[in-house]
């Protein structure tokens, strides 16, 4: 293996291992920890690690055609190790800046949402509610209009012919067993409930 190979195998050693020390601030950042065992906290950093691993092992594969030295994890060490003492603060002020920049993102997009689509659909339902219930009670209020100027001389009529007829005296007679079979209907139904 030449010694350009090695150099450059190393610089990107280093760089992963700078990676690796920002992944795991940003892993942290986001995971909930908890003061006891919980199962889905240990598989979340199984699969953390693996991820590393496999990142790590991808660039090497780049770089080296994966041949695995005494000198990439030395330089795996520094590069964290640069990490933890040079980039470690600016790093997680600028992850901290891009968490509040993202949240503030979303609530303008939560807050544009409510107030040019939600606000205008929910008053035009109402507004198409409003309507509707006003056409329903104006059609309604005519349609008892007409039905009360249509049965009142329909009534008067039957009356009328009632009392042509003779009928009406076996209606008034009849009343009574009319009344009767109410107050029958009355009782069963609160025997029922």
């Amino acid at each position: 293996m030449s010694l350009s190979v090695q150099l450059y195998t190393m610089l990107s050693m280093i760089a992963m291992g700078s990676y690796i020390g920002a992944a795991i601030d940003t892993y942290h950042r986001f995971s909930k920890r908890r003061s006891s065992y919980h199962w889905f906290v240990a598989c979340n950093d199984v699969m953390f690690w693996l991820m590393q691993a496999l990142v790590v092992f991808y660039v090497l594969l780049q770089t080296n055609h994966g041949e695995i030295r005494f000198y990439v994890f030395l330089a795996l060490i520094c590069g964290y190790a640069a990490y933890q003492a040079m980039l470690r603060p600016f790093y997680r002020g600028l992850l901290e800046r891009c968490i509040m920049l993202t949240v503030s993102i979303y609530k303008g997009i939560v807050t544009l949402f409510r107030y040019l689509v939600m606000k205008p659909v929910t008053f035009i339902l109402k507004l198409l509610y409003s309507l509707c219930m006003m056409i329903v009670t104006g059609c309604t209020a005519v349609i008892l209009f007409l039905l009360r100027l249509v049965l009142v001389p329909l009534r008067g009529l039957a009356l009328l012919l009632l009392k042509w007829t003779g009928l009406l005296t076996y209606v008034k007679k009849s009343e009574p067993i009319f009344a009767k079979i109410k107050e029958f209907i009355k009782s069963m139904r609160k025997k029922k409930e």
